[in-house]
């Protein structure tokens, strides 16, 4: 098994902007919506800085959970992966570029998983609380430790297991 994290041609890979302060978050929003046009830029057009201030808001909920279940974050903001390939979300970043990491590299204190995005998750009445790894492969071991009989059982509901990676040591620049 292995993460994904997508992202724009022309875009830095790994990082987060709800790390940076929300002006310069706002200034950066603009310059790739204007210049990245994508589907996955949509969230940095008109009505970004509110979108921040949620998105600031899940992190923050996000965060003292993964605390709360064990979890040892070494950032205040997470890195986005998604547990395997997910098509649509490489459309969404015009079949930009992926970086993978293999699940199995990645210490259990280290990573959270959600059914499904995070944010579109975060004010829906059935969103479900952050996993840990060994509860993510205990949830799969219904599935015969099949990753992908487990994806597809989520269909249509959820359409990928997001997950959140809470320090940059897996990291190789």
């Amino acid at each position: 098994m292995f993460l994904v994290n997508y992202r724009h041609s022309n875009c830095e890979p790994l990082k987060s902007i709800t790390q940076l302060p929300k002006d310069e978050a706002v200034k950066l929003a603009k310059k790739l919506y204007s210049e990245n046009p994508c589907r996955g830029h949509n969230r940095f057009g008109l009505g970004f800085a509110e979108y921040y201030d949620d998105r600031i808001k899940m992190e923050q909920w996000l965060y003292e959970q993964f605390i709360a279940i064990g979890g040892e974050p070494q950032v205040k903001n997470p890195f986005y992966f998604t547990l395997c390939f997910s098509e649509n979300l490489y459309e969404n970043f015009n079949s930009g570029k992926v970086i993978t990491i293999s699940l199995t590299d990645i210490a259990i204190m280290d990573i959270s998983f959600t059914l499904n995005d995070s944010m579109a998750k975060f004010y829906s009445a059935d969103w479900k609380k952050p996993l840990l790894k060994d509860q993510l492969y205990e949830i799969m071991s219904e599935y015969e430790d099949n990753v992908e009989k487990f994806l597809i059982s989520m269909q249509p509901k959820y359409l990928y297991v997001e997950a959140q990676l809470w320090t940059e040591k897996y990291f190789v620049y």
